[in-house]
């Protein structure tokens, strides 16, 4: 089994076994798009994706798969309901399956109610009730892109900063962008968690998962980094 993730920025990816166990995983930063990395070391008899991309580079993908393996690729579809998760848009379809993937694996883990942030290219925070009803969600630039988008829109001029970012003011104009951004995000999630959620699990997933997890867990928020999260609700909706 081969699984993948087309995100709007990588594409990750991982095997299974016949049994359902992990073998091996990556992602790739994509300037083309080619699986010809992975013709040379999988043999998949079947494959399940989840796209986020327009439709050209789905059958792109599509057509890749097939010509290197002779299988018919398994697109997941955002459903109204499925595994007890009921979807509160109105035209389901529109919800991004990458939401819907990570909050149906979401809810295979959680004991009640949850919420699920996932810290991409995009920020996005679902809340889900204890009767597996989705009550909405909210979706803003993720970290970098609001990083990118005050320096492309000011006349802030600064070198690539590989600190850490923390939850205080900064001193220099590097860090007060870090902390200032990352700030914003933390006390943006606290405030909705415990807004629509209050005691429920928390479930970070996301190329950015991990820079806000610590800090949540500073705020005594009952949350877990899961950061195969999208690809854990394959299985779910395509089982």
């Amino acid at each position: 089994m081969l699984e993948l993730d087309a995100g709007n920025t990588r594409l990750k990816w991982r095997s299974l076994d016949e049994r359902g166990q992990h073998q091996a995983a990556g992602v790739v930063l994509e300037r083309v798009l080619s699986l010809d990395f992975l013709a040379k070391q999988l043999a998949p008899s079947r494959v399940r994706i989840s796209c986020v991309r327009d439709q050209e580079y789905r059958e792109q993908l599509a057509a890749m798969v097939a010509s290197r393996w002779g299988v018919m690729p398994e697109f997941a579809e955002t459903q109204a309901s499925h595994a007890g998760l009921l979807i509160a848009y109105a035209e389901p379809r529109r919800l991004g399956v990458d939401r819907w993937l990570a909050m149906l694996a979401a809810k295979q883990l959680a004991h009640g109610s949850f919420c699920v942030v996932d810290a991409g290219s995009a920020l996005t925070l679902d809340f889900v009730d204890g009767a597996g009803q989705h009550l909405g969600g909210y979706i803003v630039p993720g970290l970098s892109l609001q990083r990118k988008s005050l320096l492309e829109n000011t006349a802030i001029r600064m070198p690539d900063f590989s600190a850490e970012a923390q939850l205080c003011p900064g001193r220099s104009t590097e860090s007060a962008i870090h902390n200032g951004i990352l700030g914003m995000a933390v006390a943006w999630i606290v405030e909705e968690y415990r807004e629509h959620i209050k005691d429920g699990h928390l479930y970070l997933t996301g190329g950015d998962g991990h820079v806000i997890a610590a800090h949540l867990q500073n705020q005594s928020i009952s949350c877990s980094l899961v950061p195969e999260l999208v690809m854990d609700g394959l299985r779910v909706a395509l089982p």
